[in-house]
């Protein structure tokens, strides 16, 4: 009787494991049992971008009036400053330059029937949108701005981009000179080494034109590529 019963077990532990299959696992004790599970996971490798604009049309024959709180539209550059197109770009972000909504830029600001030299000069106009960046590679990545004018000839004043990404205290400009790198050339705005980007990061991406007295009456028109690549 007691080898039938051996047996017996012996027949339901193999049912049981041919039940369960190869890649069960079963433990049986007195006092503790233990099974192991294993788990594997694949992430794969992304980068992914999300403009939340994606048309700019600025019309000087009635430009947008600068707004100093969003730092958006256009705004007087006086007469006799000196500075690059960065320096105008931050005078205007900062508040310290006035409104306008004329071009010629030229306005009796103060009302008193005269135009002071403070009250006429160029225009400088500005755009602001986010780009939301994803990527996920280790090592690190860049972003691009590659800008290609397609309708005009290069006499439209002076361009340039600032990248502001706040959540990795960065910030750079590029400035796009007329003829030399409005043609595709790619210009580095971000580059993260060593590192993934933190989730979805927002950069800021601000354009400015500066109508300088360089530029031609017409039309033109461009394309801004921004383009996020693993290194």
């Amino acid at each position: 009787m007691k080898r039938a019963l051996l047996t017996l077990s012996a027949l339901l532990a193999l049912g049981l494991a041919l039940a369960n299959g190869p890649d069960d696992e079963y433990n049986v004790g007195d006092q503790q049992a233990t099974v192991t599970e294993r788990i594997t996971l694949t992430i794969p490798q992304r980068v992914a971008l999300h403009l939340t604009e994606d048309e700019w049309v600025l019309d000087l024959t009635s430009p947008p009036l600068g707004n100093q709180a969003t730092g958006e539209g256009c705004f007087l550059v006086p007469k006799g400053f000196e500075g690059t197109l960065e320096d105008a770009l931050e005078a205007a972000l900062a508040g310290d330059l006035p409104p306008m909504d004329a071009y010629p830029a030229a306005k009796d600001l103060n009302g008193d029937g005269t135009l002071e030299n403070d009250e006429k000069g160029t225009l400088i106009c500005i755009n602001q949108k986010v780009l939301q960046k994803f990527c996920n590679n280790g090592q690190g990545c860049e972003l691009d701005l590659k800008v290609t004018r397609t309708l005009g000839d290069p006499t439209y004043g002076k361009l340039g981009v600032k990248d502001i990404a706040e959540d990795i205290n960065h910030e750079s400009f590029v400035e796009i000179i007329p003829g030399t790198n409005d043609d595709g050339d790619p210009l580095e705005l971000l580059k993260v080494l060593g590192e993934r980007l933190p989730g979805w990061l927002d950069d800021i991406i601000i354009e400015a034109f500066w109508f300088d007295g360089s530029e031609v009456a017409g039309t033109y028109e461009f394309n801004f590529l921004f383009q996020l690549a693993a290194l």
